[in-house]
């Protein structure tokens, strides 16, 4: 289901978005779900997420290669939101979700 973005139309709060998945043929919000205040729905652009990629692509992004040329990959783990070295050897063996979400609060 496609996602979109709307601008709250509040004179005391300015520049605030909220995005919510709604099917492709509902017809646009005209107030926010919670507040009750006038939306407006903002044209963006595309968010595509493909599962499918060349080969070229896969054997750069490869685990060897990313290694090779000095990359470090994480992988996110599901049940902690926790962050896993999987590929390199800079940077910390693990990067929590409390500390992610520390730093994003500065």
């Amino acid at each position: 289901m496609p996602v979109y973005r709307y601008k709250v139309l509040n004179p005391d709060i300015q520049d605030e978005f909220f995005e919510i998945e709604q099917k492709i043929n509902d017809r646009p919000l005209l107030v926010h779900p919670i507040t009750g205040y006038k939306v407006k729905r903002v044209l963006t652009s595309p968010s595509l997420s493909l599962n499918h990629s060349s080969g070229i692509e896969n054997n750069s992004l490869s685990p060897d290669n990313l290694a090779k040329n000095g990359f470090t990959k994480y992988k996110k783990d599901s049940s902690s939101g926790d962050f896993h070295r999987t590929v390199g050897q800079k940077g910390p063996l693990v990067i929590s979700k409390k500390q992610i979400n520390q730093d994003h609060n500065l």
